[in-house]
């Protein structure tokens, strides 16, 4: 009897076990990225007045910066938060072609799925359509990226070597020349 009481004490302290692991894992895993997202996105449209598909040009950060997580001092960012929902958007602009600039996706989970430096594009003309499909879309010298989310983040960052006011008006103009529209 108390060998069977054992047992039934250790298979039920290994369910409570597996179970707390399993539902601790998918939390993690597929809620606690989303909410934190929707935490962030919150923030960021309250405090910094970011509405969805619009962009936000930021200064050089100082070291008193909290908008970027740990922002480096030599980049100039342009945040968005996409919204796929009403159709696909057009992002385009012309980047730097003396230094080096990315842009990077984020799913509303926080991962990042799609990241591309100025080395890996043709030109300096950025002409992206961010799409839920590549269907029925036939637009003329655009990059069609298939987004895997109908939400999400857009990074955009360029760096600026010489902290001279006229370089960093140089780049600054550079900035503003990016856009982010609905294509209709």
């Amino acid at each position: 009897n108390s060998k069977i009481r054992k047992m039934k004490k250790g298979l039920t302290y290994l369910l409570v076990v597996g179970l707390t692991t399993f539902f601790s894992y998918n939390l993690t895993i597929k809620y606690l990225p989303n909410f934190i997202y929707g935490v962030f996105h919150y923030k960021m449209k309250n405090d910094h007045n970011i509405n969805d598909n619009e962009l936000k040009f930021y200064n050089l950060p100082s070291d008193k910066s909290k908008v970027v997580v740990m922002p480096n001092p030599d980049f100039l960012y342009v945040v968005s938060f996409y919204d796929l929902r009403n159709g696909p958007l057009n992002l385009t602009g012309k980047m730097p072609d003396s230094t080096y600039w990315s842009i990077s996706f984020y799913k509303s989970n926080t991962i990042n799925w799609y990241v591309k430096n100025d080395k890996e594009f043709k030109d300096n003309h950025l002409n992206i359509v961010l799409s839920k499909s590549t269907v029925d879309l036939d637009l003329n010298s655009s990059t069609i990226i298939k987004s895997p989310d109908e939400k999400g983040v857009i990074l955009i960052r360029i760096l600026i070597e010489k902290k001279d006011e006229e370089s960093i008006k140089f780049y600054k103009s550079i900035q503003k020349s990016i856009s982010l529209k609905k294509i209709l």
